[in-house]
């Protein structure tokens, strides 16, 4: 199986689709004084990932989450309407999934995923940081139920890319459980509708129910 369109389009593509989306630059922000250090860290690290730099953009990320998650600041509790922390941890996922299936040099002129050559301890790195994705947003949208709309996009990515992970830790079920939920939150997700595609699974009546599920928000925003 091809697996060179899934991981571009996947990995790579679907991570600057939502950069592009969710800018960190303070011209795009308004930021409160206590996030201000960690805000201007992750606006460095997007620059740097937009640049392919990876390795330096992995610690520039790793610094904003360190400062985010200072007791000072407590950009990780999802208690105000700063959501950066779940896009550094995503971004952190991603970066590492990418480095578990095709090493750090993010060689993706070969044709597929040599399984057996998967760095499994940084696809378990990935895992975790994608878990603390989707665990922030659930915590955030608890205390923002009006910002339906910002927390689906938002955690239907990560829930697609966890999926990605998935898929390549040999959890199969679990992971189309993934794509499954980040269609529902979101039924225009590419990734996981293509993800199901590959692995044999109708998308369709997963995008449906993201559909309804978006009409009920929607109309209970009203």
């Amino acid at each position: 199986m091809n697996l060179k369109p899934f991981f571009i389009l996947g990995i790579i593509v679907s991570l600057i689709m939502l950069l592009s989306r969710c800018e960190y630059g303070a011209e795009h922000q308004e930021v409160e004084t206590k996030y201000k250090n960690a805000h201007l860290t992750a606006v460095s690290a997007q620059k740097l990932l937009k640049l392919k730099n990876y390795e330096e953009a992995l610690k520039y990320y790793e610094m904003a989450q360190r400062e985010m998650e200072h007791p000072n600041v407590g950009a990780d509790k999802g208690e105000d309407l700063y959501i950066n922390y779940g896009f550094v941890m995503n971004d952190i996922g991603v970066i590492h999934m990418g480095w578990a299936l095709y090493g750090k040099a993010l060689n993706t002129q070969r044709d597929q995923v040599d399984m057996a050559a998967i760095d499994q301890t940084e696809l378990k790195t990935a895992r975790q940081a994608l878990e603390t994705a989707i665990d922030f947003y659930q915590r955030w949208f608890e205390h923002n139920p009006k910002e339906y709309e910002r927390f689906s996009q938002a955690i239907a990515e990560s829930l697609a890319n966890y999926g990605v992970a998935l898929k390549y830790s040999g959890e199969m079920d679990q992971a189309q459980e993934a794509f499954r939920r980040s269609l529902l939150y979101n039924p225009g997700n590419g990734n996981a509708e293509r993800s199901l595609k590959m692995i044999g699974v109708d998308p369709q009546p997963f995008i449906e129910a993201g559909k309804a599920e978006q009409k009920k928000h929607k109309e209970f925003s009203l």
